[in-house]
């Protein structure tokens, strides 16, 4: 139940990390960039992760 409620906050947590990473790559600093790169690897798991748990909540 509480992977759902998080699903928007996720994706918005993504959007702030790809835009955060397309500056560090812009601005090269490259270190911050592969940071920025795990850090939507692990959010993109976590909204998949999100998604099956809702829906195995609702059947």
């Amino acid at each position: 139940m509480m992977a759902a409620r998080m699903i928007p906050a996720l994706w918005f947590r993504l959007i702030v990390i790809i835009g955060f990473t397309a500056f560090m790559v812009w601005d090269s600093m490259w270190i911050l960039a592969v940071i920025g790169l795990l850090l939507t690897l692990v959010t993109v798991w976590q909204l998949v992760t999100a998604y099956k748990t809702k829906a195995q909540s609702e059947k």
